[in-house]
């Protein structure tokens, strides 16, 4: 098979592109055959050429844009980027984790997400932090929807996952021509399409395992801890 990852790496976040990738050397589907790239979608795409591993990186160009717009615009990103059609199965990971333990074919799937870490023990989804504004294409009524998932670490097939990118950037990009940005960007699109669209794979929350956070099991993903704020500072 042939498994693309995608990420976002600008600035100052490069450094954790790199330490990514690093780890997924070691735990990207590791005891397979199968074919494995890390595509970077960065403003510096020659940083990521002549590496040698198990995992062979892309560089992508994009340019810089402020947060939470670096964000918000990845799938007018990754919905441009034909390359990813020839692929089996497609996963966005944010640059800012780390493979724990070995990464494989239990994450494929037709459409795959993460059960949040601060949400996955509520059983009342009026707690979910949906973006509540349903004038907007984000926007979840009261009662609707029966998870909350984490956005730093999803995927699918590939056909799948670019339509679903292109269907998210064409509700985003409406919103912001209306000069709304939802209450928590990207991940407020991707909840409001899971409620219409069900994942077929939920994994854990140690999948998307916050560093400092209590563990919930053998972490497989880890979230690494830092102040986005200081970090966005200097760019």
């Amino acid at each position: 098979m042939k498994i693309a990852f995608v990420t976002i790496a600008t600035n100052k976040y490069i450094k954790y592109a790199e330490n990514l990738l690093e780890s997924m050397n070691k735990h990207a589907f590791s005891n397979t055959q199968d074919q494995v790239n890390l595509f970077v979608f960065t403003d510096k795409p020659e940083l990521f050429k002549n590496h040698f591993g198990r995992v062979n990186p892309i560089g992508v160009h994009i340019t810089h844009v402020p947060f939470p717009l670096i964000s918000l615009l990845r799938y007018h990103y990754y919905s441009n980027c034909e390359v990813l059609q020839n692929y089996d199965y497609v996963y966005h990971i944010d640059c800012d984790m780390i493979m724990k333990d070995m990464v494989g074919e239990e994450i494929l799937g037709h459409r795959v997400c993460v059960s949040h870490p601060g949400m996955s023990s509520f059983d009342n989804n009026s707690k979910f932090p949906y973006d509540r504004n349903v004038a907007a294409n984000s926007g979840v009524d009261i009662g609707k929807g029966n998870h909350y998932y984490q956005n730093c670490f999803q995927g699918g097939e590939s056909k799948e996952f670019i339509n679903m990118c292109k269907y998210l950037r064409d509700q985003s990009e409406e919103d912001l021509r209306k000069n709304y940005i939802a209450l928590w960007h990207d991940e407020s699109y991707m909840n409001k399409y899971m409620i219409l669209n069900t994942p077929t794979v939920v994994l854990p929350p140690t999948y998307a395992q916050p560093e400092s956070w209590s563990s919930f099991g053998p972490t497989k993903i880890l979230h690494i801890d830092k102040n986005h704020l200081q970090v966005r500072k200097s760019q």
